[in-house]
């Protein structure tokens, strides 16, 4: 497979307070002074962070590990969020969740030169870890990026160009940094960070909502946050390590800015969106029930009133066939999905039936009768939160969804009545 370095996809969700609570430590990191002679410590070890950047995909951060050597000269900085949209059956791996991605190095000046002209921060952070491990950590850096080693299976929440960067440094530390922060509990979620992320893309935002499912509402530690670049380097700036000696001392020696970008970050939080959803499921519901009142007006009124209906359900029923498909995938979070209340294949029959009634009006009544359906499954789906098990972060959908489903309801039921009405006169 040929890579080729992309805008890095940092984690998604996938999907953390994006730098703002980073702790910078007042003593900045210096960096390698060019000539320098060779001490008996000849690698200094830099985890590097980039902060958000434009496109949907960058705007969770990304980061890598910074090798300087002063035996070579070589500065280079190793990531694992490499991957090409020109990859071999790149739109399967999409849809089945096994996209690959790879992890390469290339020089500091190439990397801070890409992230400069995306007006993207970069952070460097020096890590204090002994002569032996940075020796450890270089080596396997160099065996992972080998052609037979270098790719692997992305996932957005648990394996991706983060929770690596926070696994090679784990596995040169003897897995302290997993005891530590695997025990602190966080107050958020995979969905809270997603939403905070994604907010700024609506369309983005509205398909997460869709298919991430009970899973993205589990609480999850600190460790679990290190999918995210920034809370990577959050919490590694105040995490204490075991020296040779047995004295503790901080993981990170300093900091510095590589770069000022100007693309700012993120929310703190993510908005509250339901309330705008359910504006537009409201103001969709009056649309549907205003055009309804064509539907006695011929085949010309029928078309016009009966399209926007169709249109409606049919997406419905697409997204219910991408709900129930993920089972056939490996996107594991959209599994255990409330949404499936929202959206039933039963919608695609009532688009059907609804345009075949535009030719022969008796057809709506079929269509009328599933669409009952379809509303009192969106309705059970809004009693069930009541119930505890019914926890899923879904009001978006909810808030969209119902009072659509209503009103198509009532109104393909009224249809069906003004053709009935010919026959019984």
């Amino acid at each position: 497979m040929v890579h080729r370095p992309r805008r890095a996809l940092g984690p998604r969700a996938i999907p953390a307070l994006i730098g703002a609570i980073a702790c910078v430590w007042p003593a900045a990191a210096q960096l390698p002074a060019e000539g320098a002679g060779v001490s008996a410590d000849p690698l200094t070890v830099y985890l590097v962070t980039m902060g958000p950047g434009e496109e949907v995909w960058n705007r969770f951060g990304h980061n890598a590990i910074w090798i300087h050597d002063d035996r070579t000269g070589e500065d280079l900085v190793w990531n694992w969020g490499i991957f090409s949209f020109d990859q071999l059956g790149f739109v399967p791996r999409l849809v089945r969740g096994r996209m690959l991605y790879a992890m390469y190095g290339y020089t500091l000046q190439q990397t801070l030169a890409q992230y400069e002209a995306e007006g993207r921060d970069v952070w460097a952070q020096e890590l204090a870890l002994t002569p032996a491990q940075k020796e450890e950590l270089d080596r396997f850096v160099r065996r992972n990026a080998q052609p037979a080693n270098r790719d692997y299976i992305y996932h957005y929440y648990l394996d991706n160009c983060s929770t690596r960067v926070r696994d090679a440094l784990d596995q040169v530390l003897g897995g302290g940094i997993e005891r530590h922060f695997a025990g602190i509990r966080t107050e958020t979620t995979w969905r809270w960070h997603t939403r905070r992320l994604v907010q700024m893309a609506p369309l983005v935002y509205g398909g997460i909502a869709l298919v991430l499912g009970q899973r993205g509402d589990e609480t999850i530690s600190a460790y679990d946050e290190m999918f995210l670049p920034m809370r990577l380097r959050a919490h590694l700036s105040g995490f204490f390590v075991e020296q040779p000696d047995g004295s503790m001392r901080p993981l990170v020696a300093g900091e510095i800015r590589l770069v000022e970008g100007t693309m700012g970050l993120p929310p703190g939080e993510p908005a509250r969106k339901w309330p705008g959803y359910l504006v537009l499921g409201l103001l969709g519901a009056g649309l549907l029930a205003g055009l309804g009142i064509l539907w006695r007006r011929g085949a010309g009124g029928r078309l016009v009133a009966t399209v926007p209906v169709a249109a409606w359900s049919g997406l419905v029923g697409v997204a219910a066939v991408v709900l129930i498909g993920a089972y056939l995938t490996d996107h594991n979070f959209w599994y255990r999905n409330e949404n499936v209340l929202h959206a039933t294949p039963l919608s695609l029959l009532v688009a059907l039936f609804a345009l075949a009634a535009i030719v022969r009006p008796r057809l709506i009544r079929p269509a009328a009768r599933l669409a009952v359906w379809v509303a009192a499954l969106s309705a059970l789906g809004f009693a069930l939160k009541l119930l505890p098990w019914f926890s899923q972060g879904n009001a978006e959908i909810l808030a969209l969804a119902l009072p659509l489903h209503v009103v198509v309801a009532l109104t393909l039921r009224r249809w069906a009545e003004v053709s009935r009405a010919p026959s019984s006169g």
